[in-house]
């Protein structure tokens, strides 16, 4: 069996893990409310907003740095970054934002088994939430 390249594993990683974002805290009819403005749809019609940019791979799969989000909030607001640093310091304590936002900043070198590992936990992740 050929091995996936670098760059299809971490796009792997972004579809399973934007999934579990999704999925988690949806109820059991499939619906979901975005984070930063409440709009309530099926996980299907969402999408993972990221507080921290997503270029920022030490941040990138953090499940606190990355929350369900209406396209309205994540792509036509810019993720309503403002509102999502004070929900995140509300749901998770006090500078929670500001610590992401740090940990953004330092470099993290993937490795083909890293992106293996994170695949697993992720896959994991989803069997969890069904």
């Amino acid at each position: 069996m050929k091995k996936l390249s670098v760059t299809k594993l971490k796009a792997k990683a972004d579809k399973l893990f934007s999934e579990y974002i999704r999925r988690r805290y949806a109820e059991h009819d499939g619906t979901v409310g975005c984070f930063t403005c409440g709009a309530v749809k099926h996980w299907k019609q969402q999408q993972a907003g990221h507080f921290a940019s997503r270029r920022h791979l030490s941040t990138r799969w953090d499940y606190e740095n990355v929350q369900v989000q209406c396209q309205s909030c994540n792509i036509w607001n810019q993720g309503q970054q403002w509102k999502f640093g004070v929900y995140l310091d509300e749901k998770y304590g006090e500078g929670k934002a500001e610590e992401l936002m740090i940990k953004s900043k330092q470099l993290n070198k993937m490795t083909r088994g890293d992106y293996e590992l994170l695949i697993e936990e992720i896959q994991d992740k989803l069997k969890e939430v069904g």
